[in-house]
């Protein structure tokens, strides 16, 4: 009959008990190890049986056995601290910055022998695990926003001649509308929804060309670079605060539609346009070449 052996090479008996082996019959005594054989039919129930019986089970060719099932107990040792290191480093790879101080062979004080290179202990990425879970957790449940504002989101240039106005000249016809946008944003959330509604549109229109986005900023309508404002603070809710008729001391919310604008300083354009004169001269003449 074909054997299974399980993990209980550590099993103690908590009392005298038969072998179940029927050939051994044989008493293991309390506190004895003592081993569970299971069969290889899971409706069958095994049977425990002593150290000698699960050993000469463990020898036969058709006993199915883990590696480690067969260890004697007497070879077990104390946890190798070069194997634990090696685990922790390995599990820090796929976590955060975070040190696990050594705990076994602690060398002398002033001694660099066994010591883990870096800080010891938690960084300040986990510092910040707590705070970070709460803010996801709420705005995981937390219902849509009730005060929502609209948003035109266009690509320009800065003017920088007198047959230009100074401000924004629109190009490439980059121009995007976002809906339900909560009214108390700052300004910091505001210019992140812009970058990453229009440079990629603005990378597609010129193509080829190193453009410095670092440079590039964001202003509304009245020509405000949004980056000069204190963060935390709602930059358009206020305009959408309105007088209540019914009670002339209190305000009520009105949705509007603001724009903003991503834009390109008028040195990177200029630089841009050359850029683009040069790859131009460059097609006509490879077309003509052909």
């Amino acid at each position: 009959m074909e054997l299974v052996s399980q993990f209980t090479e550590d099993a103690i008996a908590k009392e005298d008990r038969i072998c179940g082996r029927p050939a051994c019959g044989s008493v293991i005594l309390k506190g004895a190890p003592y081993h569970y054989i299971a069969t290889i039919v899971p409706s069958q129930p095994g049977r425990f049986v002593c150290r000698a019986c699960y050993l000469r089970y463990a020898q036969k060719l058709l006993t199915s056995v883990r590696p480690s099932s067969v260890r004697p107990s007497s070879a077990q040792s104390l946890p190798d601290p070069n194997v634990i290191r090696q685990s922790v480093n390995a599990a820090q790879r796929r976590c955060p910055d975070i040190t696990v101080p050594l705990l076994w062979q602690q060398p002398p004080v002033g001694s660099s022998q066994n010591r883990v290179p870096g800080p010891t202990g938690y960084s300040a990425h986990h510092a910040q695990y707590s705070l970070e879970r709460e803010q996801w957790a709420k705005l995981a449940y937390a219902p849509p926003p009730v005060e929502t504002i609209t948003l035109e989101i266009t690509a320009v240039y800065e003017g920088n001649s007198w047959k230009k106005s100074g401000r924004g000249i629109n190009f490439g016809n980059i121009c995007e509308g976002k809906k339900d946008i909560d009214a108390r944003l700052d300004t910091p959330s505001l210019i992140a929804i812009a970058f990453d509604t229009i440079l990629p549109k603005i990378l597609t229109f010129g193509r080829g060309f190193p453009w410095r986005t670092q440079e590039f900023v964001v202003r509304d309508a009245a020509w405000v670079d949004l980056s000069g404002h204190l963060p935390a603070i709602p930059y358009f809710l206020a305009q959408c605060l309105v007088q209540s008729r019914h009670a002339p001391k209190t305000t009520t919310f009105k949705t509007k539609e603001f724009s903003l604008m991503v834009v390109v300083p008028a040195v990177q354009w200029s630089e841009y346009e050359e850029w683009l004169e040069r790859t131009e001269e460059e097609e006509t003449l490879h077309e003509q070449l052909q």
